[in-house]
């Protein structure tokens, strides 16, 4: 089967080199932050990926976490589970929690999580302008947690229409609102915005018995957010947001288990401000956000054989600040230096009744803080064939001490529109507030990063080959045997990314892209919870993915179709177990748009046509056939 994909991958890349040679003079388009100031994306050696708006609105009736499942090097099981299901993030293998989630540049999470993971039912993908995707180890830019890449996700600032939104229906009674409304006030641009979103949705948990007695799992979701752009003059402007999500979705009690009294509180707000100053080749920016989160676990059911009652109450906070300075060094070198300071803290109550008695439990406020220098040199040789970029960082840590990282990337410009691209990175994970209140002895995980790779880009044709590597030492895991986490895990990956986008003649394209993941990773023996044993396999990934796609336009209307593919994979099987095999699967997915005018388009969404079924996460149920139904204002 890999070879297949493989060969095929190639041969459609291979194809596209060899009759895609057209005009590439408008490469230089395409704009990134990867480095955090803006810079054109065929001047950094980083694997990047920017999902842009028209794809984004490509995408109206899905959610953040299915956008981003369709990319090379990501795989989010949890996407297709019931609304409300909190997605892991695995990029390139790395597990969950070691993909930093930025929001307009700043770093998003829970502190009380137990792998500090941000929980992407918080941003509605109605509010989002586009998504970059660093791969690889980021933390020199962007400090714990990027051990394998950063996903920016930009919100949108004012559009041109007073009022924007939208709204839908579809399968499992799930509807969605929107609205916004945009505007200038003297010398500010504003957008103030709200959405909602209910499903009556269906169980979470497999009925492996078939009682025909577990009930649908709901989900309720509410959002607001202001945005403001203070033009203060020439050089200088300000930017002040926030926003405020929760939701409350219905949690069955595990794998095959239905509850029917059993539910989720989840809720974050965050306010920040960003002030930029920008003259010739000078840039100055300053950044703060403050973020709190609140999050509740109840269950009062009396249908569970041991617990009867329980009840989690979990509230946490952080501070993020960021300040660098950017220049130019003659024409042919640039320097970034900055200083950034994050803080967290979290507090939990538990309290339980079982067939053993009442228990309670208090964690003390617990609080944790880094600080850190990081610098980067950007060089370029005069002709612009040569890219070479140089970073490190200083990072303290309130608990563990003091680590560093680096980035050595440079490119090559072949000829115009192809360059040979390449990075060598270490990164690193701090341990969550969660871990170290158990285990105050705990140390970063750390990783190294390489990879090389040849990226392609012309008028008709976008293609990229990737070879990546990554090494991870000291990696936390919790242990069976004195029930505590550790710094124990080694995980070596190594992995091979195909990306091809061919635009054809009469408003068509057609996009592939294949990921190869080869990981091994020595662990607690899960079966028997007393040695070690090194697996040749990662939980929950699987080791061949790929997604194929189909767009076509024809006047006012635009539809695509798209069918990926995921291999088999393991999961936990459940406490001292073996592991357990889960299927390969696929899916196969339509788009369809209609755009009566500059400011009102409809369109319909249907994922999973053909109901396949299958599992995600053990034990837990995947959404059949769901057709979303809806209008955008634009």
């Amino acid at each position: 089967m890999s070879k297949k994909l493989i060969t095929l991958s190639v041969g459609l890349i291979a194809t596209s080199l060899l009759f895609g040679q057209k005009d590439s003079s408008k490469l230089n388009d395409v704009i990134v932050t990867a480095n955090k100031i803006e810079q054109k994306q065929n001047t950094t050696g980083k694997v990047v990926t920017v999902i842009t708006s028209q794809q984004l609105n490509a995408h109206a009736g899905q959610n953040v976490a299915q956008v981003l499942s369709e990319q090379a090097g990501l795989y989010l099981p949890g996407t297709l589970s019931n609304v409300g299901t909190v997605p892991s993030i695995y990029m390139r293998g790395a597990s969950s929690g070691r993909t930093l989630i930025l929001i307009d540049g700043a770093p998003v999470g829970d502190p009380s999580m137990i792998s500090n993971e941000f929980d992407l039912n918080l941003v509605p993908l109605a509010q989002i302008e586009r998504i970059e995707i660093l791969k690889g180890s980021q933390s020199t830019m962007y400090g714990s947690d990027a051990i394998g890449g950063v996903i920016n996700i930009i919100t949108k600032k004012r559009s041109g229409s007073f009022i924007t939104g939208g709204a839908s229906t579809g399968t499992y009674k799930n509807k969605t609102n929107q609205i916004a409304f945009n505007g200038v006030l003297a010398k500010i641009n504003y957008t103030v915005g709200f959405e909602n979103q209910k499903s009556d949705g269906f169980s979470s948990a497999i009925d492996k018995t078939n009682t025909g007695n577990f009930d649908n799992d709901g989900y309720k979701n509410n959002s607001w957010y202001t945005k403001l752009n203070y033009t203060i003059n020439d050089n200088w402007s300000a930017q002040a947001n926030t926003r405020k999500t929760s939701y409350k979705a219905s949690i069955d009690y595990g794998a095959f288990k239905d509850d029917k009294d059993e539910y989720f509180n989840n809720a974050t707000t965050m306010t920040g401000m960003q002030l930029k100053y920008k003259k010739d080749k000078a840039l100055f920016q300053f950044q703060y956000q403050y973020t709190t989160q609140d999050r509740s676990y109840l269950n009062d059911s009396v249908d569970k054989k041991y617990i009867t009652y329980e009840n989690n109450q979990y509230a946490g906070k952080t501070h993020f600040a960021d300040m660098f300075l950017s220049k130019y060094i003659g024409q042919n070198i640039q320097w970034i230096a900055g200083a950034d300071f994050r803080y967290g803290s979290y507090n939990q109550t538990y309290a339980s009744i079982s067939v053993w008695g009442p228990y309670n439990e208090i964690f003390k406020d617990t609080f944790q803080f880094q600080n850190a220098l990081y610098g980067s040199l950007l060089v370029n040789d005069a002709s612009k064939k040569w890219f070479l970029e140089l970073g490190t960082r200083y990072n303290h840590h309130s608990r563990y001490g003091d680590n560093q990282t680096f980035t050595i990337s440079p490119s090559y410009v072949i000829q115009p529109g192809l360059r040979i691209i390449s990075s060598i990175s270490s990164g690193f994970k701090a341990p969550s507030l969660y871990q170290i209140s158990y285990n105050t002895q705990l140390k970063a995980e750390t990783s190294v990063n390489s990879e090389i790779g040849i990226d392609y880009k012309s008028t008709p044709v976008d293609a990229r080959v990737v070879y990546f590597n990554r090494t991870i030492n000291n990696g936390i895991d919790y242990n069976y045997i004195d029930y505590n986490f550790f710094n124990f895990i080694k995980q070596k990956v190594n992995g091979l990314e195909l990306e091809l986008n061919h635009r054809l003649p009469h408003n068509q394209s057609v996009s592939v892209n294949y990921t190869l993941l080869n990981g091994q990773e020595t662990n607690q023996n899960r079966e028997t919870t007393t040695d070690t044993i090194t697996y040749n396999y990662l939980l929950k990934r699987p080791k061949h993915s790929l997604q194929l796609q189909y767009n076509i336009g024809y006047k006012k209307w635009e539809a695509s179709v798209s069918g990926r593919y995921i291999s088999s994979r393991y999961d936990v099987g459940g406490y001292a177990t073996p592991d357990v095999k889960l299927d390969y699967y696929t899916l196969v997915n339509a788009h369809i748009q209609y755009k009566e005018n500059n400011w009102l388009s409809f369109y319909v969404d249907v994922q999973n046509i053909f109901q396949d079924r299958f599992q995600e996460i053990y034990g837990y149920n995947t959404m059949g056939r769901t057709i979303q139904i809806g209008f955008r204002l634009h």
